[in-house]
């Protein structure tokens, strides 16, 4: 996090000394790419994760970002209802990329938003 190239938001509810959510990304020149972003599982629901990667992308984009890229694990159906409806669409995909717990593996759907 110490990279001038990182870029991360938190977001703390009430008086709470751990945050609620987080969202991390890393800049290379225009483009930047979505690292992790998480939601306490008290805190999902509520459109806390909306609210925040939409601030991280407004802050991106006032970085200079114009196209902003993440993965997403194929069946993560509220991540994937997340980035669609902020603007995200399907890039291309990457077979058999996420071990599961069961032995399968899930694809990795890439994604991208133009900022600009």
């Amino acid at each position: 996090m110490a990279d001038g190239n990182v870029v991360a938001d938190g977001v703390f509810t009430g008086a709470a000394a751990r945050p609620a959510g987080f969202v991390m990304s890393r800049q290379a020149a225009d483009e930047a790419e979505i690292l992790s972003i998480v939601v306490a599982p008290a805190q999902r629901g509520h459109r806390l994760g909306a609210s925040l990667l939409g601030a991280h992308l407004s802050r991106l984009a006032g970085r200079g970002v114009i196209q902003v890229f993440l993965e997403v694990e194929e069946g993560n159906v509220a991540a994937e209802r997340l980035y669609r409806h902020l603007g995200f669409r399907e890039v291309g995909r990457r077979k058999g990329y996420y071990p599961k717990s069961d032995g399968s593996r899930a694809a990795a759907i890439a994604m991208r938003l133009d900022l600009a």
